[in-house]
């Protein structure tokens, strides 16, 4: 079951840029089903063209990227540290076995797909955060395995 949908940092931050362009609306802000986003607004069905650039390179300048596609405008910004009102957990037991993975073999490569995933999971709640690290700690195993470095993710996504 999960609880309350938090509003944590990056939110507040598409609401506060939209909302400064006195829109008609407030515009829907999902979590993307694009594991390469993370957010996506249905911006482009009901802003007229010239509005929906200004909100781009608004967002644009704050490190936001973003892609029309099929009516809504994909959202993305890296976030090597857990953005701030985000998750409490509970963090289980998969989660402590990525920490312990990421503790003993440090990252050398930021990885955005990692933190997208694990934002919009701790946004779905403890179950779906344990799902996605279980996930994680699968796959990372397997690069150890093959010789391979684990991508660079903040400890505090852990614990």
């Amino acid at each position: 079951m999960t609880g309350p949908m938090r509003t944590n940092a990056l939110r507040k931050e598409l609401i506060n840029i939209t909302a400064a362009f006195g829109l008609a609306r407030f515009p829907a802000l999902r979590r993307s089903l694009r594991e390469e986003w993370l957010y996506a607004a249905d911006l482009p069905g009901f802003c007229a063209p010239d509005s929906l650039a200004q909100i781009r390179k608004k967002l644009a300048e704050a490190g936001w990227e973003t892609r029309e596609e099929q009516g809504w405008l994909q959202l993305r910004k890296a976030a090597p540290e857990p953005p701030e009102g985000w998750f409490e957990g509970p963090f289980g037991p998969e989660a402590s076995c990525c920490l312990s993975l990421l503790s003993r073999h440090k990252g050398t490569a930021e990885d955005g797909l990692t933190q997208r995933l694990l934002i919009k999971a701790g946004e779905e709640g403890a179950e779906a955060y344990e799902t996605v690290c279980l996930r994680l700690h699968r796959e990372w195993a397997a690069r150890l395995r093959d010789g391979k470095k684990l991508p660079a993710v903040s400890l505090r996504y852990f614990k």
